[in-house]
């Protein structure tokens, strides 16, 4: 269990947006313009999705039998980032679509195994973060076809390669209070705006008049 968790850290937030960042400046410095912005975008798909699927999902609080409250956005961002970072900088953008398939599979599990998120919510984070990494495949293999394509630049892949290691471990075993700042949010602000079931009775907290009986 204690490997899972040290696997499983690797896909937090305090990593994978400096990866992100490392990544963006590899494909500027690469001159991979066109391709820097599609990924910029699916950024703001992935993540953002994620945020409003939080949101959304967590504004009426846990309800009795609820197998669906807070989607995995850890799984979602370890899909996005490590599937994605490799159909970049791979020449077989199908194979890579493959790798993040286990990369999802994988990071659903120990999240599951570490009793964190259920079955469900993982489903949710790895289907958005494997459909960021479609998105990034298809813009990968226009790209490889485009008249314009020309050869990588070796020292920019190095430097992904090197930084990405030092910021993993560096980084690697902080944790981001992103979610607990959410959870908030969504209780405080959103939750006034959603159509919340009424908890039943038997969950409901006692009456005043109820307590001396």
């Amino acid at each position: 269990m204690m490997l899972i968790g040290f696997l499983s850290d690797f896909g937090d937030e305090n990593i994978l947006w400096p990866l992100m960042a490392l990544i963006s400046l590899v494909l500027i410095l690469q001159g991979r313009y066109r391709i820097f912005l599609y990924y910029s975008a699916l950024v703001l798909l992935v993540f953002g999705g994620t945020l409003i699927l939080k949101l959304c999902f967590e504004a009426c609080g846990r309800l009795p039998g609820q197998s669906l409250y807070s989607p995995s956005g850890h799984t979602a961002g370890t899909t996005f980032v490590y599937g994605g970072a490799a159909v970049l900088f791979s020449r077989s953008p199908r194979t890579c679509l493959a790798l993040a398939f286990g990369i999802a599979l994988f990071a659903g599990c120990a999240r599951i195994a570490l009793h964190v998120h259920s079955p469900a919510e993982v489903a949710v984070g790895a289907s958005v973060g494997l459909l960021g990494v479609l998105f990034l495949t298809l813009a990968r293999k226009n790209e490889l076809h485009a008249p314009e394509a020309r050869a990588w630049l070796n020292r920019p892949v190095i430097f992904l390669i090197t930084g990405g290691l030092v910021l993993t471990m560096v980084l690697h075993g902080l944790r981001s209070p992103a979610e607990a700042w959410l959870e908030y949010f969504s209780h405080q602000f959103v939750a006034p705006l959603m159509r919340c079931p009424v908890t039943p009775p038997a969950f409901q907290e006692p009456h005043h008049h109820d307590l001396g009986k």
